[in-house]
């Protein structure tokens, strides 16, 4: 009786667990309404106070806030701090969905693989923004260990381009030409716009003085941009390098499937699982009584919900519009397949274990269900009965759901502008003014300084102003 009753408020306790949505909802607000300080105040002491299973990802999210508002060295102890927690945990997705139920959702954020990834990329993002190069070029070679294992041992679309481009240009400012090439390479390998990618290889030849190479690629030759009503003087014959890294849109967030037994697939292989379950566990349970245990459950197997995946507005130096930002990572594909192409083992993964603690649950209910019907006489004890059994149900399906734990703040997209210019100081903004764009430099200072010979490099993050539904 007493274990019974044990485990139906275990099932309880779990079920009512808080949820990460709510928790972040404030900080998501303040963030997509433009509001980074304030987002900065809410992020703060969740990340300080959260739980030790919630931790890495109130880091991930507060590394990345304060990224956006310009903060970069803060970002970076915090990425850091991040980072070391990932490397401890440092599982591929495979082993992470592999339970999703009871205690096993409420247990520590582990992240997807390549999510633990942009952790580094951050923060090398960070350090190439603080003109640290050789830290930048030390976290992207950790990096390119990651990405190499994922190489070999995943699928393609995981791979985190816009790191492989930023190491490309990073090795060109530090004349570590082969390293360029490489990444170059991988990137033309994984399928990147031919055009583009020509032009990036003419420019890496020039400054490498490969003659073989600019003449292979000499119509993809860039011009200098010319700006003819500017009033600050320009250095002509010195010219430099601007790249913007645009981050656009809200990364797509985990959300529910919906209920557990509208998945055909699912309930089939779910039912299978409960009848061997039932035969070493439960005999004189039915299958169809333990199913129905499961009525109000939802699929414990979630999927990434797009929230807006928008291109980058067209950007503008001064008077001149700027070429159309080249898109290398698209978050919300690798997120969306990740789930979806390996939906089907997921299932074989998880069906075992749900039968089993399932029928355990049935097993209990029935137990103290018995108890209450000899202890009670009559329509009494039959209540009874019954109410504890429904009540065990109810606590059941309540912890069969999914883990719904992912990167919130996350752009959507990722993508690149890099352009040759007079050296010289420049003002950047979005053309057309009022887009309906809402874009956040950092330190609200969108002047740029142009130096002879080298790149200066930029981060901003563009987005429509409110917070989306997708994923509540």
């Amino acid at each position: 009786m007493a274990r019974g009753q044990f485990l139906i408020a275990v099932f309880f306790l779990l079920g009512c667990a808080g949820s990460y949505t709510k928790k972040v909802r404030a900080t998501e607000e303040a963030f997509y309404n433009g509001d980074i300080d304030g987002a900065v105040s809410q992020i703060t002491p969740l990340a300080q106070d959260s739980a030790a299973r919630d931790r890495l990802l109130f880091y991930m999210e507060a590394g990345l806030i304060y990224h956006t508002k310009g903060d970069l060295k803060t970002s970076t102890e915090i990425f850091t701090r991040a980072d070391e927690m990932a490397e401890q945990i440092k599982t591929s997705i495979t082993g992470s969905v592999g339970t999703f139920l009871l205690s096993d959702r409420e247990g520590e954020f582990q992240g997807e693989n390549f999510e633990r990834a942009l952790i580094k990329y951050y923060l090398a993002l960070n350090y190439t923004l603080m003109g640290e190069l050789e830290n930048a070029k030390r976290m992207l070679r950790k990096l390119e260990v990651d990405l190499k294992e994922m190489k070999y041992e995943d699928a393609d679309y995981k791979q985190i381009l816009v790191a492989r481009y930023l190491d490309a240009l990073i090795s060109e400012e530090l004349n570590q030409f082969n390293d360029a090439r490489v990444q170059y390479k991988n990137l033309e390998n994984f399928g990147t716009n031919p055009e583009w990618l020509a032009r990036e290889r003419y420019l890496l030849a020039a400054r490498s003085r490969d003659a073989g190479d600019m003449a292979k690629y000499a119509a993809a030759r860039p011009a200098v941009l010319d700006f003819p009503t500017i009033r600050t003087p320009l250095d002509k014959k010195n010219p430099g390098e601007l790249v913007v890294i645009v981050e656009t849109g809200k990364a797509a967030v985990k959300a529910s499937r919906g209920n557990l037994m509208n998945d055909r697939e699912f309930a089939l292989a779910l039912r299978v699982a409960i009848d061997v379950a039932i035969l070493s566990r439960g005999k004189g349970l039915s299958t169809a009584g333990v199913i129905a245990m499961l009525g109000t459950a939802d699929n414990p197997i979630p999927k990434f919900a797009p929230r807006e995946n928008t291109p980058a507005p067209a950007l503008m130096l001064e008077d001149v519009t700027l070429p159309q930002a080249q898109r290398l990572t698209d978050f919300d594909v690798i997120s969306q397949k990740n789930f979806n192409d390996n939906y089907s083992s997921y299932i074989n993964k998880n069906v075992a274990s749900i039968a089993t603690k399932i029928v355990v649950a049935a097993v209990a209910a029935q137990a103290v269900s018995s108890t209450f019907q000899k202890k009670e006489n009559g329509v009494l004890g039959a209540l009874g009965g019954l109410a504890v059994g429904l009540g065990a149900g109810a606590g059941v399906a309540a912890t069969v759901k999914p883990d719904l734990r992912s990167w919130h703040m996350l752009p959507a997209n990722y993508a690149v502008v890099r352009v040759t210019l007079p050296a010289g100081t420049y003002r950047l903004g979005v053309q057309g003014g009022d887009t309906g764009a809402l874009v956040v430099y950092g330190n609200e200072n969108p002047d740029v300084e142009i130096k002879p010979g080298k790149k200066t490099f930029v981060s901003l993050r563009a987005f429509t102003r409110g917070l989306p539904d997708a994923g509540r």
